[in-house]
């Protein structure tokens, strides 16, 4: 603070940001984004330990040698699925449940898709639980083990496997009296609907599109819920998936406890399809674990739960989903007896807790398994990535008042020259009576340096905002009549606001006087200052999200401004579009299909991915709607009328 409050200081401060202000966000930038990146490098992450001392991971003698009876309830189970290719066998689930001698209910809830996907119409389903109730508390605390059900027509992964290890694990925790939380065994139908069905009845929320209907069994606080998601009886390695809605984290320990667990079965353990190789060298080790990091933030960027668990976030529940993978050609395939001896060593652990986790870490990257980046590591060098619009800020601000400074004063220069020129002529008394009336006719530096002028420039992009988040409804209802499909109309509706938006400077270059032209200058700086404020909040949440915005936003508000020559504001509006929420979207949709499935040519990569943003854009609403998912509230609300400010300041400076 000393710096700023002494004036030869801050001065020199103001001399350099005002001078060399590009060159320190190039700076900046650069630096930020290789660091940024040289995280995943071994030396500057750290590796991960326990905080939790209470879990005790793998120090008890494990009792689990039940692979039989899975294997039993495996093919039982694959014999019930093909009699339900649709609908959920609720009837064989509660019965099962029952023989186990556990406290079993049937929840019974109703859910209608937003912009009238089904019209009216509501669909009904059913979720199944059952409590296996502590003998040493008064179900003060409980525990969650979930399967998500899905029919053999989903085309979504089987979780067969998942619901042999579920049965299996309550006829083997049944066995025991030690358990001091309740465990309840929960299956749900119609993936995360179904969760959130469940959990809304059991926190007593209310939805507008879920009518949940009311648990007859309840037990205490949960604590912690794994969501199991195994296809087979073998398995190659477990993929671990952490990331929830809207970019939340479980604790890191639940992490460090399952992977633990698994290495002490020798399971392979993995994040995002990605498994440990043996490496030959430091850069071969540094590329994996670049390419862990990459598709952890790529995942939690989007905002979407990875599995069932993401909903548990919301509630302070620590949860994850663990994916059994099956590949070709790898060895080492592991059965139901290492999978349930994983799962009796996670939930004895969590059977010791004595509180809730809040030791280890809740905001954290993950380049590898053992291996992590907490919040105080990642945020230095993100600062510094963005803190390039905020200094290119700072910088225009300073130029726009040492201007207008300066022009005053030349003013007042003009105005004393005028003077003793009229004093000269012999009319000093008429010069006298204008200075007492303070008659001076403002400059026009000194009529656009206001806010007042770029406030109707700022209501105009944020009505444009709001238009795109409201408007889905509407493009639904208006394709109706066109036979369109609900995804072409959203898709297209949304495409149309966009389109419709690039006239806004046309619109405002009308309605602007010569003298009531704001500055481009003070245009630009309040876009970035507006751009700052966003990257730097999102990243209290999702780091993941505000790191790629700020790889694209940063640099591209830094070097925009308005350029005479036609061809220099050509380029910097193609710059621009590129920039904008909508091609991004595309852009991002485009490398999501090149790195999970098969295309033939570059023309059928962009015509997949244009088909695929349709979903996206759908399922982003939907999630919104439904779940609370504020991916598509930022995007219209936040990103897009930013992005309209650096529009319009290019067109109408």
């Amino acid at each position: 603070m000393g710096l700023l409050s002494d004036p030869k200081s801050r001065a020199k401060i103001v001399t350099v940001i005002s001078k060399y202000n590009n060159k320190l966000c190039f700076l900046c930038y650069t630096i930020g984004l290789l660091w940024f990146l040289a995280l995943a490098y071994t030396p500057l992450n750290a590796e991960t330990y326990f905080s939790e001392n209470a879990l005790l991971p793998g120090l008890v003698t494990s009792k689990f040698y039940s692979d039989a009876d899975a294997e039993r309830y495996y093919s039982e189970l694959k014999t019930e699925l093909k009699k339900h290719e649709r609908s959920m066998p609720v009837d064989w689930l509660y019965t099962r449940f029952i023989e186990l001698g556990l406290d079993t209910y049937v929840q019974n809830y109703s859910f209608k898709y937003p912009l009238k996907i089904l019209g009216e119409q509501s669909v009904d389903a059913h979720n199944v639980f059952a409590i296996l109730r502590a003998p040493r508390a008064a179900s003060s605390e409980a525990v969650v083990l979930s399967v998500p059900y899905r029919p053999t027509a989903s085309p979504k992964t089987k979780t067969t496997g998942g619901f042999a290890m579920l049965f299996t694990m309550a006829k083997f925790f049944r066995r025991y009296t030690f358990w001091s939380k309740d465990i309840i065994f929960l299956v749900t139908e119609h993936e995360q609907v179904g969760m959130q069905a469940w959990l809304d009845a059991y926190h007593d929320s209310k939805s507008d599109w879920i009518s949940a209907g009311e648990l007859h069994g309840r037990s205490g606080p949960i604590q912690a819920a794994i969501n199991l998601e195994i296809p087979t009886n073998k398995i190659n390695y477990i993929d671990v998936q952490t990331e929830g809605l809207n970019g939340q984290l479980p604790n890191l320990d639940l992490v460090n406890l399952v992977v633990r667990l698994c290495k002490k079965e020798s399971i392979a353990v993995g994040l995002h399809g990605q498994t440990r190789p043996n490496p030959s060298d430091d850069l071969e080790d540094f590329q994996y674990r670049l390419a862990t990091m990459f598709k952890m933030m790529w995942a939690q960027a989007s905002g979407t739960p990875t599995g069932n668990h993401g909903l548990f976030h919301r509630y302070h529940i620590e949860a994850l989903t663990l994916t059994g993978k099956r590949v070709k050609g790898m060895q080492g395939s592991k059965g139901f007896g290492e999978m349930g001896r994983v799962m009796e060593g996670i939930f004895r652990s969590l059977n010791n807790l004595l509180e809730r986790f809040h030791q280890s870490f809740f905001f954290y990257i993950l380049p590898a398994t053992d291996r992590y980046v907490s919040i105080g590591l990642y945020m230095p060098p993100f600062g510094l990535l963005a803190i390039g619009s905020l200094i290119k800020a700072i910088g225009l601000w300073i130029s726009l008042s040492v201007n207008t400074q300066e022009k005053k004063e030349d003013g007042r220069k003009e105005e004393k020259t005028e003077h003793e020129t009229a004093e000269a002529h012999g009319t000093p008394q008429e010069n006298n009576q204008a200075d007492i009336k303070g008659e001076k006719k403002p400059t026009m530096d000194e009529t656009t340096f206001t806010l007042k002028s770029i406030v109707p420039v700022c209501i105009i992009a944020q009505i444009f905002g709001l238009g795109a988040y409201y408007s889905p409804d509407i493009f639904v209802s208006t394709g109706v009549p066109m036979r369109m499909s609900i995804g072409d109309s959203v898709q297209y509706g949304i495409l149309a606001v966009f389109l419709s938006s690039l006239a806004l400077p046309r619109l405002l270059n009308r309605s602007y006087s010569q003298t009531s032209r704001p500055s481009w200058e003070l245009l630009k700086c309040v876009a970035l200052i507006i751009q700052g404020t966003i990257l730097f909040s999102t990243s209290l949440m999702n780091i993941s999200l505000a790191f790629f915005l700020a790889a694209v936003m940063v640099p591209v508000g830094i070097v925009l401004r308005p350029v005479r020559n036609k061809f220099g504001q050509l380029m910097q509006a193609v710059l621009l579009l590129l920039s904008s929420p909508f091609s991004l979207l595309f852009i991002a949709t485009t490398i999501d299909i090149a790195m999970t499935e098969q295309y033939a040519t570059i023309p059928a990569l962009l015509g997949q991915s244009w088909q695929h943003m349709q979903t996206v854009l759908l399922l982003s609403i939907l999630d919104c709607q439904m779940f609370g998912n504020w991916m598509y509230n930022m995007a219209c609300i936040a990103v897009f009328p930013n992005w309209l400010l650096f529009w319009s300041m290019i067109w109408t400076g």
